[in-house]
């Protein structure tokens, strides 16, 4: 059943497995078009104006997986779950956010969950086919209407739906595995992705196809993913930061529907879009630089019979019936202009802004096309940790897909093969975008490789190594000669590494709860991570060690005998999984008595009384925990409450702000709480009826001047609300009891002065309009902001990252500060340094400039030297440097 026929509100499990469609596949939405030509598509998106502080919030169901694999838990499965949402919520150019809260339970007294009146999303647990790894989709009401918001008309989605495996227990039926994979993870992202409005794609992101998914943790989502989702909900203006192509692709004079147009860099992510029932494209969002363009037909697989296949674009007649627009038989694939020669494909300069039209294709129909789905993969040699290319298929060696190449071998071996049928011919010739490897020689074997999947026969690529540019790089086949010739593009095909993968050998606990890991191969952009969660960092692997060395974490809050599996990431995309899946460093946890919730004061909170809803302080208290700033997760298992910020104020005391929506369901929810890896047993809550009768206060807290929302001493504050003020007279502020100037009020803001000298850190906040008082909200109070420098970040050869110069995934980065305390020089913990919102491992914060004679120490400038741990798609990202809490204004820098 189509997605588009699934209820408002998804009640069961059986209920929601039962109303979905194995997910579609691109840089392609769930799109209507309301009349014929011209074409004009209409996706399926969320509403933000519905969203509290437009956050779509996903709640897993209380059953989980069935059964678990080695060392595998349901707090490993949570915390891998938490971090997909993560990486949506980390796009820059999107508004919308994506946070996870938690657990939803299911109501004592049915099947159903708590109701909800706010749109929200589910990810559910159930036994999938095998091969099958997950699945996802948006669920639109039957009666949904189409709206126009900031980013144009849309059809509004309630829920977005995730449903993964309810087996971890290996990969032999073709499954993801443990949740402490990466393919556990890179699935989840992928399935997220459907949820919030987006099919597949075949450039290689994380909405791609499995089988040409060339994702990691590391890099998450690609430029394709972070094009598609500003698509729907980008920020104002976001266009301004990329470029765009458009333009018609026709057979004879029709247009040719649902071909897929893509603008590839010779190195770099792909971007791309598929076209109106009248041929028709744009491809918006693409990051600065010099493309190639190239159109393809869908392979066989996208548009199968059964209804397993993308879901078409379609048109809703006045009648009430449907007009479908299937996809146009098959072409040729071409490179602009018309061509299958890469050295004869037309190159364009993209810039910011920058709109080029009018770019057509006129294509020849073909029966078939040579080859989809191509699978690549390599061989790596656990004994001399290094990819192996002498075609000995030797029990030890490990079989990884997609391929991996490095810089050290005297030739780039990759072997390949189709995933669904047969290659039986040779290309006439392959190549790698970029120039920087000739032409392979190449061999294909008719016998099926032994240690990959059984289908025959295999093709092997030798590219001669001439000075390989890492990263992720595009294999081009042609098959056949002349007007006769055919090609297969596969963006980020393979990559090419300049190391090996690390290897983890020890873990040794220390006095003070921290852990040193030992291990061959880190660097400092090695991430540690524990299952699904990345620990705190003490010591961070040292910028000028060799080959091997430690690093020292704080562990996550474990559950009581827990193993947990410790991975290194690199940002390359290599990870310490690569060679020890068979036997993973482990952490095992102490035996512990069980976590409880002892107490949440109130226990009970009114739906909103003013439209942004309405704000209280949540007091939660707890027995046998150990909280960590940045590891605990709070819901309340319905979208009706939104959790704005928690405070861990003890290992087993939290506070947080939270927003119950104005038009929220009355009822019973839950107070979920997930510490690390501990699952909390649920409190109880509920929600009152609106009542009027109390003042409110919304959030945020404004700047008063500015409209931002950190504040400091000394600022002009905004807090709105409802009920704030008298008939006569001002209203009260009261910061931590203590009475604040007001200098303005009325029934709906109060502008107060937060005094100068305040104390930095959480502050209560209460209103009074002199007959009653507001709930208590904690308002945070931030130290002075540091100041990026001019001419700063920089790469590791001191060049200021700009529009040309783009930050590196693996790269040593640095940026100068001013105004922050010399003293965090002896405690690098309380600086942190975020890109597009992702932490990145401060590496060594150094005193570069003194204060002169005279002035504050506060006007030295401070050297943070950080790792680039992520990729980012090439786009223009913002750097953040925070000091205790205190965010820089953002600097903007391009990140590959």
């Amino acid at each position: 059943m189509s997605h588009r026929r699934a209820i408002l509100r998804v009640l069961t499990v059986a209920a929601a497995v039962s109303l979905l469609v194995v997910p579609s596949q691109a840089y392609y939405h769930y799109v209507h078009f309301l009349s014929g030509a011209p074409f004009a598509p209409v996706p399926e998106a969320f509403d933000l104006t519905r969203l509290q502080n437009s956050t779509i919030t996903f709640f897993a169901s209380a059953d989980g997986p069935t059964n678990y694999g080695l060392n595998d838990s349901w707090g490993s499965v949570l915390s891998e779950v938490k971090q997909a949402a993560a990486a949506w919520n980390s796009v820059a150019s999107s508004s919308l956010r994506v946070s996870f809260g938690g657990v939803e339970t299911y109501n004592a007294s049915s099947t159903s969950l708590p109701p909800s009146t706010t749109p929200g999303g589910d990810v559910v647990f159930s036994e999938l086919p095998p091969g099958l790894l997950g699945m996802g989709t948006p669920v639109v009401s039957t009666t949904a209407q189409v709206q126009t918001g900031a980013n144009g008309p849309f059809i509004p989605i309630s829920r977005g739906l995730v449903i993964l495996t309810d087996n971890t227990t290996s990969q032999s039926d073709y499954g993801p595995g443990p949740s402490y994979l990466e393919e556990y993870y890179t699935t989840a992202v992928h399935e997220f992705g459907h949820a919030l409005g987006l099919q597949h794609t075949w450039t290689g992101a994380a909405m791609s196809q499995d089988v040409i998914r060339n994702t990691s943790r590391s890099r998450p989502v690609d430029a394709d993913d972070i094009a598609a989702i500003s698509e729907l909900y980008g920020n104002a203006n976001w266009m301004a930061s990329f470029g765009s192509i458009s333009g018609r692709v026709t057979l004879a004079t029709s247009g040719v529907n649902l071909a897929s147009v893509v603008a590839i860099p010779a190195v770099g992510p792909a971007v791309s879009a598929l076209t109106n029932p009248d041929g028709t494209y744009t491809i918006n969002g693409l990051p600065p630089g010099q493309y190639q363009l190239y159109v393809h037909p869908l392979p066989p697989d996208a548009v199968p019979s059964g209804g397993t296949g993308i879901t078409l674009p379609v048109t809703q007649n006045p009648d009430g019936t449907e007009t479908v627009y299937p996809r146009s038989g098959y072409f040729r694939t071409v490179f602009y202009p018309n061509t299958t020669d890469t050295q004869q494909a037309t190159v364009f300069t993209v810039a910011a802004g920058q709109a080029l039209t009018g770019e057509n294709f006129a294509v020849t129909a073909k029966t078939t096309v040579p080859v989809y789905d191509l699978v690549t993969y390599c061989y790596l040699d656990p004994v001399t940790n290094t990819y192996t290319y002498n075609g000995n298929f030797a029990a030890s060696q490990i079989w990884l897909t997609p391929a991996f190449a490095n810089t050290s071998q005297a030739k780039l071996r990759i072997y390949s093969r189709p995933n669904s049928i047969s290659i039986t011919t040779l290309p006439t010739s392959a190549a790698v975008l970029g120039g920087d490897l000739g032409s392979p020689a190449m061999q294909l074997y008719p016998a099926y490789d032994p240690k990959a999947l059984p289908w025959d026969p295999y093709l092997v690529l030798d590219f001669p190594n001439n000075g390989a540019i890492t990263g992720p790089r595009h294999l081009v086949l042609t098959f056949g000669t002349g007007a006769a010739s055919d090609m297969y593009v596969l963006p980020d095909a393979f990559t090419v590494v300049a190391k090996q993968p690390p290897a983890l050998s020890s873990v040794t606990p220390n006095a003070d709860g921290s852990v040193t890991i030992g291990g061959a191969g880190l660097t400092p952009d090695s991430r540690i991570f524990f299952d699904g969660l990345e620990p705190s960092l003490l010591t961070p692997f040292p910028a000028t060690n060799g080959s091997d060395g430690s690093i020292t974490v704080l562990p996550p809050d474990g559950a009581s005998g827990q193993n947990s599996t410790i991975t290194a990431f690199e940002a390359d995309g290599q990870n310490s999984m690569f060679l020890q899946s068979g036997s993973p460093v482990i952490y095992p946890y102490a035996s512990s008595n069980a976590p409880q919730i002892a107490g949440v004061s109130p226990a009970a909170l009114a739906a909103g009384g003013n439209a942004d809803g309405t704000a209280s302080l949540i007091d939660i208290t707890a027995s046998n925990t150990n909280f960590i700033s940045g590891q605990v997760t709070l819901g309340f298992g319905t979208s009706d409450i939104s959790v704005r910020h928690i405070w861990v104020l003890s290992p087993t005391h939290l506070q947080a702000d939270v927003v119950v929506a104005n038009n929220a369901a009355p009822g019973s929810a839950s107070v979920n709480v997930i510490s690390g890896f501990q699952v909390l047993p649920p409190a109880v809550f509920q929600i009152l009826p609106a009542t009027g009768a109390l003042p409110t206060l919304a959030l945020p807290v404004y700047n008063a001047v500015t409209y931002a929302t950190t504040l400091h001493a000394g600022d002009y504050a905004s807090v709105f609300g409802s009920g704030l003020a008298p008939v006569t007279g001002a209203s009260f502020v009261m910061l931590n009891g203590q009475p604040v100037p007001v200098v303005y009020s009325s029934s709906n803001q109060v502008n107060f002065v937060i005094p100068a000298g305040f104390a930095t850190g959480p502050a209560t906040l209460v209103v009074s309009n002199g007959s009653a008082a507001t709930a208590s909200v904690i308002l945070q109070i931030d130290g002075p902001a540091p100041v990026i420098a001019a001419g700063s970040p920089a790469n590791s050869a001191g060049v200021a990252l700009d529009t040309t110069t783009a930050a590196t995934p693996g790269d040593i980065l640095s940026v100068q500060v001013t105004n922050a305390d010399p003293t965090v020089v002896s405690a690098p913990s309380r600086v942190q340094v975020r890109i597009s919102g992702v932490l990145m491992p401060v590496v060594s914060v150094t005193q570069s400039t003194a204060a002169a004679a005279g002035q504050p120490a506060s006007t030295a400038t401070l050297l943070v030297q950080f790792a680039d741990t992520q990729s980012f798609g090439g786009s223009p990202v913002p750097l953040v440097v925070s000091v205790d809490g205190s965010a820089s204004v953002a600097a903007t820098i391009t990140a590959r």
